[in-house]
C-alpha cells in the first residue's frame, strides 16, 4: 500500500532540531517521511544516537556529496511514493494538528494547495517573528480578490504547500543544486504547470529564525547576492517571455546591489530591458514609493551607468 503523503526533509548538522521537526509529524502508514542527510560530519552516529530516525515509515538516506539542500531534495524526490509531496526544513516544524489539516485536504482535485505559516524564534518558540510575512499577505490578498498570480509565482519556499507528485513527475520538475534559492524555480514551475490550485486559510507550518541559518543576514554572505540575483533574474525572464510577469522579484535584488555591490548593479542594469518593457520603466518601478532623495540619487547613478560614464 502506497502512502498518501511523502514529506521530504533535507538535513545538515542540526540533528537536535531535526528531531523537533520529526516529532511534529505523526507516525502513520499514510505518511512517508524521507530525511536526506547531506554528508553531516557525524551522520554515521545518528541512527545510534537518535531513535526517532528508526521509527516506522521513515527513510534515513545519507549522501556523501555535500551538494546542498537542492541536491538533497532531489534525492528525496527519487524515493517519494506518496500521492502528495510536502517539504520541510530540518529546523522548522509542523503545527500540532498537521495530520488533520493535510488529511482533510487529501481528496482535493487541485495540483497544489497553499497554506499559511507561523514564524517563531528557534530557541524560544513562543516568541513570534515576522519572517516571510509576505506569504500570509499573499493568502490574505487571495481571499480578498482571488488573485492567484502571487501564490503561483512569488511563493518561492516549498514548505507550506501540498503538491501532487504526478505534477512533479509529468513535467520532471526538480530543484536547482545551488547554494541559495534552490527552490525558486521549482516553485515557479509548480505554479506555472498547475492546472488548478487551492488556498487554505489555515496555518500548517511553523517557520523558525536562527542566527546561523542560510537565510540569516540576508544576502550578506559571500556570493549570496550574486547567486540569488541570477536565479530571480532568470525567473523574471521566464515570466516576461511568457507574458505573465505582473511583478518582478529582481526589483529587491537590484536595490540590494545598488547599496552593496555596484559592479553587480551595472551588470544587471544593462539586462533590465530583457525583463521590463524598457530601462526607464524599470527605473520607475524601482523608485516607486521611495523618498525623493533616494529617487534623485538612484536616477543620477543609473543615468551615469547608462551613458557609461561610470
Amino acid at each position: 500500500m502506497k502512502p498518501l503523503f511523502s514529506i521530504i526533509i533535507p538535513h545538515y548538522d542540526i540533528p537536535d532540531l531535526l528531531m523537533r521537526c520529526l516529532k511534529s509529524i505523526p507516525v502513520s502508514k499514510e505518511i512517508q517521511v524521507i530525511v536526506v542527510d547531506d554528508n553531516s560530519p557525524e551522520a554515521d552516529t545518528y541512527l545510534e544516537r537518535y531513535s526517532e530516525l528508526s521509527r516506522p515509515y521513515l527513510e534515513f538516506i545519507r549522501t556523501t556529496k555535500g551538494g546542498g539542500a537542492g541536491y538533497a531534495r532531489n534525492v528525496g524526490l527519487e524515493h517519494a511514493k506518496g500521492e502528495w509531496l510536502l517539504f520541510a526544513d530540518a529546523d522548522d516544524f509542523y503545527v500540532e494538528d498537521m495530520y488533520d489539516i493535510i488529511s482533510s485536504n487529501a481528496d482535493s482535485e487541485a495540483d497544489v494547495i497553499y497554506f499559511k505559516k507561523e514564524s517563531v524564534l528557534s530557541e524560544n518558540i513562543i516568541q513570534k517573528t515576522d519572517r516571510d510575512i509576505y506569504i500570509d499577505r499573499m493568502i490574505n490578498n487571495y481571499y480578498a480578490n482571488g488573485d492567484e498570480w502571487p501564490l503561483r509565482f512569488m511563493y518561492c519556499p516549498t514548505w507550506g504547500k501540498m503538491i501532487k507528485r504526478d505534477l512533479i513527475n509529468k513535467f520532471n520538475i526538480r530543484f536547482e543544486e545551488i547554494r541559495y534559492s534552490n527552490d525558486a524555480f521549482f516553485s515557479l514551475f509548480v505554479g506555472y504547470h498547475a492546472e488548478t490550485i487551492e488556498v487554505v486559510n489555515k496555518v500548517l507550518y511553523v517557520l523558525t529564525s536562527r542566527p546561523d541559518s542560510l537565510v540569516a543576514n540576508y544576502c550578506s554572505k559571500p556570493n549570496e547576492l550574486r547567486i540569488r540575483s541570477e536565479v530571480h533574474y532568470r525567473s523574471d525572464l521566464f515570466l516576461h517571455q511568457h507574458q505573465m510577469c505582473k511583478e518582478r522579484s529582481m526589483k529587491q535584488y537590484l536595490l540590494l546591489m545598488f547599496n552593496n555591490d555596484r559592479k553587480l548593479f551595472k551588470y544587471y542594469f544593462f539586462k533590465l530591458d530583457e525583463i521590463y518593457p524598457s530601462k526607464l520603466s524599470a527605473l520607475r518601478d524601482f523608485c516607486k514609493n521611495k523618498p525623493l532623495r533616494f529617487k534623485i540619487k538612484f536616477y543620477l547613478y543609473s543615468f551615469l551607468v547608462w551613458t557609461r560614464i561610470l
